[in-house]
């Protein structure tokens, strides 16, 4: 797979060069010759490193670093400074500002290549090691430590901004039997069959995560209760059309839901599940195969 590089760079020849330099390597290339294009890059893509100029236009190359530093988003983004800059204090302002490395443009183009193969090796080990914390190894969707960081994210977010957003709680109906008869060989693989369809289903602004056992968390940014329930309705039907079974066996599943909103609840990640919770129950009690909404009455 071809690594993402964003070259910030506003002097044409500067550029040319570089590109020429770059166009044998297995890199995607994007151009900006601004900070502010350099962001918009940033936000639409995955990068996976940057190449960026001291001097430009907008904002200088050290605001940018600074900024791609303080971002959560991409924070472990390496940094190349690629510049005409030779003194030493400008180099330690840039490495104080996050730099991964430093190199001015007439250095050997061998030197070049090199310093970048080797900030991407350590990119894609941090990447490996990222994802080993926020992901769940068996549905290889989010985990729920990570999950519980979002929900409270968007708990600050929606306090501030006065928005709503809702959790789902997805439960596989009678799972435990099903796993007792077909062994838990087969029930990993339901598990997993699941977790594609669900993370198929949703829209890509929404976090996945297995909340353990054969429960799943959904969280919905900026959606109200009733197109919340109107789409765990939506993926409840996707699961019952779907097929689990092999050549040997075929398999019916279905799921309850369980809804809950933020402005229910306001409060923090223990009410907003616990809401859910409550109605997870009570679609349970109810049949399966269902979604619930929370509601004060549901408690009684």
């Amino acid at each position: 797979m071809e690594s993402k590089v964003l070259i910030v760079e506003d002097d044409h020849n500067d550029l040319e060069l570089l590109i020429k330099k770059l166009k044998n390597e297995p890199y995607e290339l994007f151009i900006a010759d601004t900070g502010e294009k350099a962001f918009n890059v940033l936000e639409e893509q995955k990068i996976d490193l940057v190449i960026l100029d001291i001097l430009l236009p907008d904002i200088d190359g050290f605001e940018i670093c600074k900024r791609i530093r303080k971002s959560e988003k991409y924070s472990h983004v390496p940094v190349l400074f690629h510049t005409t800059v030779r003194t030493t204090d400008e180099k330690l302002i840039g490495l104080e500002m996050g730099a991964s490395d430093f190199l001015n443009k007439a250095a050997d183009e061998r030197e070049l290549l090199l310093r970048i193969r080797n900030l991407l090796h350590a990119k894609k080990a941090i990447d490996a090691l990222v994802k080993c914390s926020i992901m769940d190894a068996l549905t290889n969707v989010y985990n729920k430590m990570y999950f519980q960081h979002r929900i409270e994210d968007e708990i600050k977010r929606s306090t501030r901004y006065k928005r709503e957003f809702c959790c789902v709680i997805v439960d596989i109906d009678h799972f435990k039997q099903l796993n007792d008869r077909l062994g838990y060989v087969n029930g990993d693989r339901i598990l997993k069959r699941i977790a594609e369809i669900l993370n198929l289903n949703i829209r890509g602004a929404d976090i996945l995560c297995r909340w353990g056992g054969d429960k799943f968390g959904w969280l919905l940014p900026e959606t109200e209760m009733n197109d919340s329930y109107l789409a765990a309705e939506r993926l409840r039907h996707f699961v019952v059309i779907s097929e689990f079974g092999s050549k040997d066996e075929e398999i019916s599943l279905t799921v309850s839901c369980g809804v809950s909103s933020f402005k229910a609840a306001q409060g923090g990640t223990k009410e907003i599940f616990y809401q859910a919770d409550i109605a997870l129950k009570k679609a349970k009690s109810e049949g399966r195969n269902q979604t619930r909404v929370y509601k004060e009455e549901t408690e009684a």
